[in-house]
Parts: C-alpha cells; structure tokens; sequence
C-alpha cells in the first residue's frame, strides 16, 4: 500500500501505535453521519482519505480535497479524490450539503480564505462540521499546528463566516485519559531536554523530522499496546465543549 511519508501529524490505518489517535479521530466522522445521508459531501483537508472512505462506506458521495495523494485503500466508488490547496478551491459553489474539515484550522495562521471557502461551497441549508485541539489539553509541541483554540475563540472567529455556531466537545474515557497523561509526561520530559528552545532555531524540515521520529518514541514508551486492543471511537465521547475535552467540535449553519 503507498500512501505519503510518515509525517507523526497525519494518520494511516494499520498502525498499532497511533490505534487511539486514529479511533479519536474516527469519532468526528462517525458523528458526520448524521448529517450526510446520500447528500454530497466534501471532506476537506482528508490527509490519508481514511474518513472520507468511512463516508462513502455509510452511503454518503463524497468529495475528499488534500494537498497529498489519499492512501490507495481509501479509494471508492462513489467516493472523488482533489488534489487541490485550501487556498484555491477548484468546486463550484453552493454544491454541498454537507462540509466536513476536521483537525484542519489548527495549520492555518489565518484561516480567513479556508473559512470563505467552506461558506462559499456549502449550500444555504447546509452544515459545517469543524474540529480542532482544545488548546487547554493540548501539550502544544506539534510543529505542525501553528494556531490551536479554546471555544470561545473558535466560535467567535467561524461566527464571522455563519449565522449559527453550536459548540461541541470530543470527551475521553477514563482509560484513555490515562493513556494520554502517561504520554504528556513523557513529552514533558523530553522537552526538558531542549530548556534553551534551540527547537525554535532549528531548521523547519529538520523540526519536522524529529517530530515525527519523538511522536514514534512517545507512543512507545508511554503505553501498554496490550490496553489499548481493544480502543475504539466509543471512548470518545461528544458532550459538552468544556475545558476538559480534547477536541473543539462546531457545527456551522447559514453561511453569511
């Protein structure tokens, strides 16, 4: 199976140690079913396709939109593959019932242009689902996400884009809220090793590089494999977006 290098940010299926990232992630698309049915939907920012794949799976004609080839296994009928940039999206407008962009705004330092073009592709009936890191968990070392949020401030900027903003949050189980503190530790303690920040000196390819290298080392060290078999979406439950969720769910209705 060939799908883009291994970068510690973005997921592929089949590996053991990122089981409870991609099960964390699963639950976004998992509550997108409810609003897809048969409708087109665009999933943008897809990474590996492996969510829009799960779409199309559960009925939905979907449109997965990167700047990175999907994983072959996520290729489908009825499932449509843009290789395009945030910034200049090739769709014709009001075409979706239904935009999904998840784990996606965190990348972008000004997330005006993404948000224009999620307004303007969605159809005047349609929805929004956004997700993001809630700052307030977040151990805030990925190179990766150059501007992470709390609920107030992701409702306040995607309410300049849509009439509704309704704050939701993805919640932990207590064995993987264990699982996760036992990895910040360990974050925590590798940071220790760097107490000048040469990190932010550092070359970006080079920074980049090591991320992915400690994001292996980290999962390694921090968990007992054998607990975590048996992980699923279920364990990350949506509730309330309060300070002890781990992700930022919004969901966006009535674009301006």
């Amino acid at each position: 199976m060939s799908h883009a290098p291994f970068t510690g940010e973005r997921l592929h299926p089949g590996n053991r140690l990122f089981g409870l990232d991609l099960a964390r992630h699963e639950i976004a698309y998992r509550f997108a079913r409810e609003y897809a049915g048969s409708a087109w939907v665009l999933d943008l920012g897809c990474g590996s396709g492996t969510g829009t794949a799960g779409l199309v799976d559960w009925g939905a004609r979907v449109v997965g939109l990167d700047r990175v080839v999907p994983d072959a296994s996520s290729r489908r009928a009825g499932g449509h593959f843009v290789r395009a940039d945030l910034a200049g999206l090739p769709l014709a407008s009001r075409t979706f019932s239904l935009v999904v962009s998840f784990q996606v705004i965190e990348h972008l330092a000004d997330p005006t242009r993404y948000l224009d073009g999620i307004a303007e592709l969605l159809r005047p009936d349609g929805f929004a689902l956004i997700t993001t890191p809630n700052r307030l968990m977040s151990d805030g070392v990925n190179p990766y996400h150059v501007h992470e949020y709390v609920a107030d401030e992701l409702a306040d900027r995607l309410g300049q884009r849509f009439s509704s903003v309704e704050m939701r949050g993805v919640g932990a189980s207590e064995r993987v809220t264990r699982i996760l503190e036992e990895r910040s530790r360990r974050i925590r303690r590798i940071m220790r090793l760097d107490p000048l920040r040469l990190r932010e000196r550092m070359p970006r390819s080079l920074v980049e590089w090591l991320f992915a290298r400690f994001a292996v080392l980290v999962r390694r060290r921090a968990s007992n494999l054998s607990l975590e078999d048996d992980l699923t979406w279920r364990e990350f439950p949506v509730g309330p977006a309060d300070e002890r969720c781990l992700d930022l769910l919004a969901i966006c209705r009535r674009p301006r």
